[in-house]
C-alpha cells in the first residue's frame, strides 16, 4: 500500500504501465477467444471438466501445483460460448490447446489487474483506495467462494423451501425442485465419473498390450469391438503407443459423460411442472455465441457462466462440464432466479435474513454449549422511550459476546470495486452494526447495577460487576474478501469513517468453520478474543480461513510479529486446510489443532470439564503459551513435585513470563503440602507476591499442585491482581 504521495514522474510511469497492460489485456483476450473457439467447444470443455473432476480426488482446498482449476474451466466455457460452435476434428491436440489457454488466462488476468495503474494519481488517499480495490479483485480472481459445499447446499435448500409457493406461482415449478435438478447434475456426473475411472483402471493396469486391448473392448458391441481392434493392430507390439491410442478414444467418450437428459434431472417431478422446469433450465443455460464482447471485457470479475452453467444441446438434453460450479454458486443461482421478479426477490431477501439469524444462533449454541444464548435482545437506556435490539447475545463465564447479523447482498459493482457502491456496502455490513453493538457494550460496562433485558427466550439479567470483557462481532452472509477481516485497512483507505469503532466481521459460514476446526469451547472463545486483538494490533492481508489456518498453527502466539508494523502476507495460508470425506456433509474442511503438550491438554480439558468461576479467562492465559513455554512450565512443576515429595515442609514457588513486550503474561507455579487452609492461603499469597516482583506485571495466573498428588490435573487456579490480591474462598476438598 502506498505510504507517500507519488511524484509526477512516478505517476507518468504508472500511467504508461497501465496503458501497456490494457494493450496486453486486449491482445491476450483476442488470443484466448481464438484458441477457445478454434476447436469443438464441447470437446475441449469435456476434457477440461474431466481434468478438474480428477483433481478433486486429492481433496485439497487448493493446490500449490499449477494446473487446471475450476475458475479456468469457467473462463474456458465463457470463451467457447463467445462464438458459434466449431466443428470437431479428431486430430486436434486438445492437451496442447488447453495448456495454451491456461497460460493465456494467467497473462490476461495479470494484465486486467495492472490496467488499474492508469488510474494512479499523486493523491495518497486515492491511491490507498485503489490498492484496496485491487485487493478485492485479486481475491475474486483467486477464491472459489466463502462457503464449504455442504453450507451452500443447506442454504440453497432452505432458501428454496422458504420461497417455494411464491416461486411456483411465478415460474410454474417448485424452487426445491430446481435445487434438486441442479444437484442431480453434480450427482449424476460424479457417479458417471466413478464408473468411467473404474473402466479406465481395468485396461490401464494391464501389463501387456493385448491384455489392455482386450479389457478396453470387452463390454463393447461386436461392431465397435471389431473396429477398435482393427485400428489398434498397428500398435499391438508397442504398449505406450497403444495406450495413447486407447486414451484418445477414451477422451472422445467424455462429452457423453457431461451430457444429461432433462428427463433424468426431473425424476420425481410432478407432471404439471415438467414444462416449467424445462423453461427454468433454459434460463440457466447459455448457447454458443451468447457471451458478448462486453461480457469478455469484464470476464474475470463477472463471468455469466457462474449463474448460467448449463449449455443447451436440444430440447431434451443439456451439457455441464463444471458440476462443481453448481456446488459453489447454487445458492446464488436460486437468488438470481428470485431477483428477476420483484415480489419473489423481496420474499427471498426476507428468507435470507431469517436464515442468517437462525444459522448464527445454531452455530453459537452448538459451538458454545455452556453459554447463555439469547436472540432478539431488546433493551433501553432511557426508561423505555427508545428500545434497541441486538440480534444475539451470548454470556459465557465472565465474557459477553455481542453478534449483529447483516444479510444484505454485496452488489456486483461493489465486488468489482466501485468506490461509492463499496462504501455503501461497508456502511451497511460493517459500520452501522458496529455502532449498534458498541452501544450495548457501553451500556454493559458503564452500568453499576444489574441490567434487565428482554429476548425471544424471555427476560434475563447481566450484572456488569461479573463481566470482565465484552466482545462484538458483525456476522454477514457475504464478505468482501480479505477486506472484511482487517478493518484498519478500510480506515487507512478512507472506506470507513476514521472515528468509527469497528467490530470484527466474519461470515456465518466462516464462524461455523472456525467452531468446527477449533477443538474445545475454551479454544473457540480464545480464538474470538485473539482474533479481535490481532485485527487491532497487526498489519496483514488475509481472509478468515487464512487467519484460522494461522491460529491452528500457533494460536496467534506470534510474539513481536503482532506489533512490528510490517505488512504480513498471510493470504493463502488456508491452503493448509484439506477436505476430508464426511458421512453427513460429503466433504468438510479439516486441519490438525495447534500443537499442545499432553500436560497442557490435561489442564485445558480439566478446566472445560470443571468450569470454575473464571474458566474462560484462565483458559485464555493458558492458550497464550506456546509449546516451548508449556514444556518449560511442566518441567518446573515436575521439579517442584519431586522436591516437595522429598521434603513435605518445603514450599516450591516460581513464575515465568511470556509474550511480546507490549503484552506479557506471567504464570505463577506453586507446589506444596499444606496442612491447613491458613498455610495454603499463605502459600498463595507468597507465590503471587514473588511472581509479581519477578514478572513485573499487574496480574498473573497462579496454579497450585498439592503433594501427595491428587487425581486432578491441577488443584487450584486463579487470576491474581497486584494491588488488590483477591483470594477467593478455598474449597476444603483441596486439602483432602
Amino acid at each position: 500500500m502506498n505510504t507517500r504521495p507519488l511524484t509526477p514522474e512516478e505517476v507518468a510511469e504508472a500511467h504508461a504501465a497501465g496503458r501497456a497492460a490494457t494493450e496486453r489485456f486486449q491482445t491476450t483476450l483476442a488470443s484466448l477467444v481464438a484458441e477457445s473457439t478454434s476447436v469443438d467447444g464441447l470437446e475441449i470443455l469435456a476434457r477440461a471438466g474431466f481434468s478438474v473432476l480428477l483433481s478433486t480426488v486429492s481433496q485439497k482446498k487448493h493446490s500449490r501445483k499449477p494446473g487446471l482449476e475450476l475458475f479456468h474451466l469457467e473462463l474456458i466455457q465463457a470463451l467457447a460460448l463467445s462464438r458459434a460452435r466449431a466443428t470437431g476434428d479428431p486430430g486436434v491436440d486438445y492437451p496442447g490447446v488447453t495448456q495454451r489457454i491456461i497460460d493465456l488466462i494467467g497473462e490476461n488476468a495479470q494484465a486486467y489487474q495492472e490496467q488499474a495503474k492508469s488510474k494512479v494519481t499523486a493523491d495518497q488517499a486515492e491511491n490507498r483506495q485503489r490498492d484496496m480495490l485491487n485487493l478485492i479483485q485479486r481475491w475474486k480472481l483467486a477464491v472459489r467462494g466463502a462457503r464449504q459445499g455442504f453450507q451452500t447446499r443447506e442454504y440453497a435448500s432452505d432458501l428454496a423451501s422458504s420461497v417455494n409457493s411464491s416461486f411456483r406461482h411465478h415460474y410454474g415449478c417448485d424452487a426445491t425442485a430446481v435445487v434438486a435438478a441442479l444437484s442431480a447434475v453434480a450427482d449424476i456426473c460424479q457417479k458417471r465419473l466413478e464408473v468411467h475411472l473404474e473402466n479406465m483402471r481395468t485396461w490401464m493396469t494391464k501389463k501387456s498390450g493385448s491384455a489392455m486391448l482386450e479389457a478396453f473392448t470387452q463390454d463393447l458391441d461386436p461392431g465397435a469391438k471389431a473396429d477398435i481392434t482393427a485400428r489398434a493392430a498397428q500398435y499391438r507390439h508397442n504398449r505406450k503407443q497403444l495406450e495413447a491410442f486407447l486414451w484418445n478414444i477414451n477422451e472422445q467418450r467424455l462429452v457423453s459423460l457431461f451430457t444429461l437428459s432433462t428427463a433424468e434431472l426431473m425424476t420425481g417431478l410432478p407432471g404439471e411442472q415438467t414444462e416449467a422446469m424445462r423453461s427454468v433450465l433454459n434460463l440457466l443455460a447459455l448457447d454458443f455465441g451468447a457471451v458478448t464482447q462486453a461480457d469478455l471485457d469484464h470476464l474475470h470479475l463477472d463471468n455469466p457462466v457462474q449463474l448460467r452453467p448449463l449449455i443447451g444441446i436440444d430440447h431434451t438434453s443439456v451439457f455441464c462440464a463444471g458440476p462443481q460450479i453448481l456446488g459453489v454458486h447454487l445458492a446464488e443461482i436460486i437468488e438470481g432466479l428470485c431477483a428477476k421478479i420483484p415480489k419473489l426477490k423481496k420474499a427471498a431477501e426476507k428468507a435470507r435474513a431469517d436464515w442468517l439469524e437462525n444459522r448464527l444462533s445454531s452455530v453459537v449454541r452448538k459451538g458454545l454449549p455452556h453459554a447463555d444464548v439469547r436472540e432478539q435482545v431488546k433493551w433501553s437506556e432511557d426508561g423505555g422511550k427508545t428500545t434497541w435490539e441486538t440480534d444475539l447475545v451470548a454470556v459465557i463465564d465472565k465474557t459477553v459476546l455481542i453478534f449483529e447479523a447483516k444479510s444484505a447482498k454485496i452488489s456486483g459493482a461493489a465486488r468489482r470495486g466501485a468506490i461509492r457502491s463499496l462504501k455503501e456496502a461497508l456502511d451497511d455490513l460493517v459500520v452501522s452494526p458496529s455502532a449498534q453493538s458498541l452501544r450495548l457494550k457501553q451500556r454493559i460496562i458503564g452500568s453499576k447495577g444489574v441490567l434487565s433485558f428482554e429476548s425471544r427466550q424471555g427476560q434475563f439479567f447481566i450484572a456488569p460487576k461479573d463481566v470482565l470483557i465484552v466482545h462484538r462481532f458483525n456476522i454477514v452472509h457475504d464478505v468482501i474478501g480479505p477486506l472484511s477481516s482487517h478493518w484498519p485497512q478500510l480506515k487507512a483507505a478512507g472506506l470507513v469513517p476514521e472515528a468509527s469503532d469497528i467490530a470484527p466481521t466474519l461470515s456465518v459460514f466462516d464462524l461455523e468453520t472456525v467452531f468446527d476446526l477449533v477443538p474445545r469451547e475454551i479454544d473457540r472463545c480464545h480464538y474470538l478474543r485473539r482474533r479481535t486483538e490481532l485485527e487491532r494490533n497487526a498489519t496483514y492481508t488475509a481472509d478468515e480461513l487464512d487467519l484460522l489456518a494461522l491460529y491452528l498453527e500457533n494460536r496467534f502466539n506470534l510474539g513481536e510479529v503482532e506489533y512490528d508494523g510490517a505488512d504480513h502476507g498471510w493470504y493463502g495460508l488456508s491452503m493448509s486446510l484439506t477436505y476430508v470425506p464426511d458421512e453427513e456433509r460429503q466433504l468438510r474442511l479439516f486441519s490438525q489443532a495447534a500443537p499442545t503438550t499432553r500436560f497442557w491438554t490435561s489442564l485445558l480439558t480439566a478446566l472445560e470439564e470443571k468450569r470454575p468461576d473464571g474458566w474462560i479467562h484462565f483458559g485464555d492465559r493458558l492458550l497464550n503459551i506456546d509449546v516451548a513455554g508449556q514444556q518449560k512450565i511442566e518441567r518446573l512443576v515436575r521439579r517442584g513435585q519431586r522436591e516437595v515429595a522429598r521434603r513435605p515442609d518445603l514450599f516450591f514457588q516460581t513464575g515465568v513470563t511470556f509474550g511480546a513486550r507490549r503484552k506479557l503474561h506471567t504464570i505463577a507455579i506453586a507446589v506444596g503440602a499444606p496442612t491447613s487452609s491458613v498455610q495454603l492461603e499463605n502459600n498463595l499469597r507468597s507465590c503471587s507476591q514473588a511472581a509479581f516482583e519477578q514478572g513485573g506485571q499487574d496480574d498473573l495466573l497462579l496454579l497450585y499442585w498439592l503433594v501427595p498428588r491428587t487425581a486432578e490435573a491441577y488443584d487450584f487456579i486463579e487470576i491474581f491482581r497486584r494491588r488488590r490480591h483477591p483470594l477467593p474462598g478455598l474449597n476444603p476438598l483441596l486439602l483432602r
